[in-house]
């Protein structure tokens, strides 16, 4: 895992955490949106599955959400469209990657895209909660 140095005050006085979510595999989406609806102050506005429709939410919904949940790998373009689309967001606006088979160079090209953090689906989705839990209070 790798998390950027962040402080996240600037969400005090939020009523939730609004999380947008990027995903394609429905069986992983439904475990993480259950997962992320356990921790309290957590509201899921809406997923996407690929990165067209993905790009076109977040431009339409550009100030609705304080956290994007990228997956890397989508079965219709790329989670690092939707990535770098993030570039333009808000300072107090979160984005995390949390993918599978992520390599170092990968880990490193997320973070120069200025995501926040970098979790792999297989063996970090502990760690990716945690940071959701540490965002939503």
């Amino acid at each position: 895992m790798q998390v950027k140095e962040t402080d996240h005050s600037s969400r005090k006085g939020h009523s939730s955490l609004k999380v947008f979510l990027i995903e394609d595999n429905v069986v992983l989406r439904n475990i993480i949106v259950a997962a992320l609806r356990d921790i309290p102050s957590v509201e899921v506005l809406f997923y996407a599955d690929n990165e067209i429709a993905a790009t076109n939410w977040l431009s339409s919904n550009d100030s609705a959400w304080d956290l994007a949940v990228v997956d890397l790998h989508l079965k219709k373009g790329s989670g690092v469209g939707a990535l770098s689309w993030c570039t333009t967001r808000r300072p107090e606006q979160r984005v995390v990657v949390l993918s599978g088979e992520l390599t170092d160079a990968m880990r490193q090209k997320c973070l120069a895209l200025r995501a926040d953090a970098v979790f792999d689906k297989g063996t970090e989705m502990d760690a990716f909660l945690n940071y959701c839990k540490s965002l939503a209070t």
